[in-house]
């Protein structure tokens, strides 16, 4: 008589592997600047319970000069304006924990140069003469002072920052003209023009 096959038949159930949960956020990835002009849009990608400290400094990698920091929560870009002109910047971003059994990660850090910031407006042919030019600009833009082709500094008074406007006289007829405007040191636009011919 033959014998009938033997089978064993486990009891124990398969383990299941356990989710290990990180101890530390990951960086945010895909951290890139936009850039126009002198204002910057960043971008990245989100993270999971966690909110994002953005800092950005006029220095590289130092972090120390016009350093400005930014708590950012509930968002994955920001913008920030007002930066100055052909510039380079450091720029770096951390994930913010929510959860005090979890640390924050490490920063993520990038480098950039701003473009051009230029606030003032075409000069139409009405503003100009022989031997003026009348400037205008966006007056809800800081500025202090124009600097002349020939070096020479003029200072804005209160309401020629307030009207966004400047007459510049003097000048040669039949003459080419680049005239800079700045904060401080902050170039913030500059325009050309030619005087009328007499």
């Amino acid at each position: 008589m033959a014998s009938l096959p033997f089978f064993y038949i486990s009891c124990d159930e398969e383990e299941t592997p356990t989710e290990e949960i990180p101890d530390q956020l990951f960086r945010p990835v895909n951290f890139t600047a936009g850039i126009n002009g002198n204002s910057i849009s960043f971008t990245w990608v989100p993270i999971a319970n966690a909110s994002y400290l953005l800092e950005i400094s006029r220095d590289s990698f130092l972090f120390e000069q016009d350093l400005q920091v930014f708590p950012i929560d509930g968002a994955v870009d920001y913008t920030i304006e007002n930066l100055w002109s052909q510039e380079r910047y450091s720029a770096r971003i951390k994930s913010v924990s929510k959860k005090p059994e979890i640390k924050d990660s490490e920063f993520k850090q990038i480098t950039f140069k701003t473009g051009i910031e230029n606030i003032f407006y075409t000069i139409p042919t009405a503003n100009i003469g022989k031997n003026n030019i009348l400037l205008t600009w966006d007056a809800t833009k800081s500025v202090s002072h124009i600097l002349l082709p020939n070096g020479t500094t003029i200072q804005l008074t209160d309401n020629e920052k307030q009207t966004g406007q400047k007459d510049i006289t003097g000048l040669t007829p039949k003459t080419s003209y680049t005239f800079k405007i700045y904060y401080g040191e902050m170039l913030r636009g500059t325009i050309s023009a030619t005087t009328l011919a007499n």
